[in-house]
């Protein structure tokens, strides 16, 4: 959670469900510190106890939807260039997160910005 606040980031999950998170690969969903919308947001990966990354650099909006210690699927709406900041139309897309070869790899590659992956 330390790393977490150091990068400017408040995690969002609490630390009673950290505890009971399965490993050895494990996501925290976390806001912009400060972000007054809530549009603005990252997925934290630890292995075991180590830092190994994020997702993307402050997407506008992201839902871990499961997390077994293995994988991790993450979903993205998906906005068309035409929708307001509340409203997205193009759906969802879910990308899955696994350890491989000493790093977080996702599968599909994830666009630098999956909200607006066609920018």
């Amino acid at each position: 959670m330390l790393r977490i606040k150091r990068l400017g980031y408040t995690a969002d999950t609490k630390a009673s469900t950290l505890k009971n998170l399965r490993g050895p690969l494990r996501a925290i969903h976390a806001h912009c510190t400060g972000s007054v919308d809530g549009k603005c947001v990252s997925v934290f990966f630890f292995y075991g106890n180590e830092y190994a990354g994020y997702d993307v650099t402050a997407a506008a909006q992201s839902t871990i939807k499961s997390q077994d210690g293995k994988t991790v699927t993450l979903s993205y709406p998906v906005y068309l260039p035409t929708d307001p900041q509340c409203c997205h139309s193009g759906g969802e897309r879910e990308y899955q997160a696994r350890w491989e070869d000493g790093k977080v790899i996702f599968s599909p590659p994830l666009p630098e910005n999956p909200n607006y992956p066609d920018k």
